[in-house]
């Protein structure tokens, strides 16, 4: 088959990563719900720090595994400690695997370890080791932005990250709420679906933005309930 044509072919939200030996393997972006769910960290330095913060703040059960840990991750809340070196036993109930140390050969055997039981494992800085990596994100309230090189560059996934977030406006994460309340309302109305479809996509337009932006979430809200309202009296 030819070259370019499987190149251009390839879906959207196929992303590739390197894998063993150099070779590039396409990835497939999700959003993992890991709320009240074992979560294994290797690791007990700053790296480990914030992969135990980002996991935590999911809604995880974080188990983080270490001979000793750094002071901010020894006075963090909400984690289980386990101070001694990784076992494989240590893997038993995650629903994944993070390795986060300064040894090669641990790293090494944490990733093969999961691969070996089916955990899906994050190794830091090291793709080729990994089952799945760690985007760079941008958050407004429950709107999230990922950024991800496929672990090619995490420098330039973390520039890329701060210009979004400096262009990305956090209302946002308003107009977002606005329309959560109206998307029930919405579908449960009288219209048909290319009508409800329509209204839809009118009240998440960059005018409803503006709107918001100008006017105020308490009465973009009584716009959007007029707009639903004069569209049902329409028909």
């Amino acid at each position: 088959m030819d070259r370019t044509y499987r190149r251009s072919n390839r879906p959207d939200h196929c992303r590739r990563r390197q894998g063993h030996g150099g070779d590039t393997v396409k990835c497939f972006p999700i959003n993992l719900d890991i709320e009240g769910k074992k979560v294994l960290v290797v690791g007990g330095g700053q790296v480990a720090r914030r992969k135990v913060k980002s996991l935590a703040s999911c809604g995880a059960r974080v188990t983080v595994v270490s001979p000793c840990f750094c002071k901010s991750l020894a006075r963090m809340k909400g984690i289980h400690r386990v101070t001694r070196r990784y076992r494989k036993a240590d893997l038993a109930g995650a629903c994944l695997v993070v390795g986060a140390t300064d040894s090669q050969e641990v790293n090494r055997r944490i990733s093969e370890h999961a691969k070996t039981v089916g955990l899906p494992v994050n190794i830091v800085d090291q793709p080729n080791l990994c089952t799945f990596t760690v985007p760079a994100v941008v958050s407004r309230g429950d709107i999230l932005i990922a950024i991800s090189t496929g672990g090619g560059s995490p420098a330039l996934s973390g520039r890329i990250r701060r210009h979004i977030e400096k262009h990305f406006d956090p209302a946002f994460a308003t107009h977002l709420e606005l329309l959560r309340q109206m998307r029930p309302l919405v579908r449960s109305s009288s219209l048909n679906l290319s009508q409800r479809s329509a209204l839809l996509k009118t009240m998440a337009s960059d005018k409803m933005l503006r709107i918001l932006k100008k006017k105020g979430a308490a009465f973009t809200g009584r716009h959007l309930l007029q707009m639903l309202a004069d569209s049902v009296k329409a028909t």
